[in-house]
């Protein structure tokens, strides 16, 4: 039973409850209108007003939705399953399952691949990339080797430590390495069909590779549209090979309204059950419009793998 130890006297304003749960107002708003996650009720002077226990059942939706579920899916959910759903995802995340490798394990091969990329030498790099891949497994792969290695990539270019030159040598080659790691999945007839691709506007598609990758090493099959798709064309190949999901990578730039009418067209245009996923470094700056079409979002590669393992039609 939901403990009876909490306050549902209503007596916290919303500035309170973005800060406790970190839902943005706009959001929490959303939550609220749309799929009646909490009701908060209005103070004489019109403001809104939250009780603990709506406090502990936002910061138990945030968490939820933060691990690849639609808010759609739980937001009638009681706080005992909610909790049941949160320390079910702990399990399943952490600790790392057997066989996957320490983080130290992984160092002397980023090393490996990082130098590299210092001394463009693309082939190298790409032979390092590989040979783990074959060696180890390529989710590993993904997620200790060439995650970070963007990450750190990135890191360094801002810093001014590494130049222009080196990202271009690093991203070819990681593009073509995860090409060929779409390309090693067999799917099986009957698999579950992923959509993969960057919206109008957004040009940096490495990040749909990467889910593209994972899911076809998921047994999923794999449609890799590229970047910078209009919705209606990405909902015509969807509909067309009956697709379980969209995969969408948002990046660049974090602040492009049009994104915002582009995801609400995708929506429109794809079967009710089709769900869309998006991820990448300004998919929290659309958390908005991505939670209007019932979008999961992911904050890493580990989540969106979880989520294919779990979807209704993966297996």
């Amino acid at each position: 039973m939901e403990s009876a130890a909490k306050s549902t006297s209503p007596v916290h304003p919303m500035r309170l409850v973005t800060v406790r749960t970190g839902l943005t107002p706009d959001l929490l708003r959303a939550w609220e209108k749309r799929y009646g996650a909490v009701r908060p009720v209005r103070s004489p002077g019109g403001q809104r007003l939250y009780s603990d226990a709506d406090i502990e059942r936002l910061s138990l939706l945030a968490r939820v939705v933060e691990s690849g579920r639609a808010i759609g899916q739980i937001a009638k959910l009681s706080l005992d399953e909610l909790q049941e759903i949160v320390e079910h995802d702990a399990r399943a995340l952490d600790p790392v399952p057997a066989g996957v490798m320490a983080a130290e394990s992984w160092e002397p091969i980023q090393a490996e691949a990082l130098a590299a990329v210092h001394r463009f030498d693309p082939a190298a790099l790409e032979s390092t990339l590989r040979g783990a891949a074959l060696r180890l497994g390529m989710d590993d792969v993904l997620d200790g080797v060439i995650g970070p290695l963007l990450l750190t990539i990135g890191t360094r270019w801002h810093a001014g430590l590494l130049g222009p030159a080196h990202e271009h040598v690093a991203t070819d080659v990681v593009r073509r390495t995860l090409t060929w790691m779409m390309e090693k999945g067999a799917p099986l007839p009957t698999a579950p069909t992923l959509i993969a691709g960057t919206l109008a506007g957004q040009t940096h598609e490495l990040g749909a590779m990467l889910a593209a990758a994972a899911a076809a090493s998921q047994g999923w099959r794999v449609v890799y549209l590229g970047a910078n798709l209009p919705a209606t064309e990405i909902a015509v190949v969807a509909n067309h090979t009956g697709a379980t999901a969209v995969a969408l990578s948002l990046v660049h730039p974090a602040d492009d309204p049009a994104i915002d009418v582009a995801l609400r067209e995708l929506r429109s245009a794809l079967p009710k059950g089709t769900a869309i996923l998006a991820g990448g470094t300004a998919a929290a700056s659309y958390a908005q419009a991505l939670a209007e079409v019932d979008a999961v979002r992911f904050t890493s590669i580990r989540q969106l793998r979880a989520w294919l393992r779990q979807a209704p039609h993966a297996r």
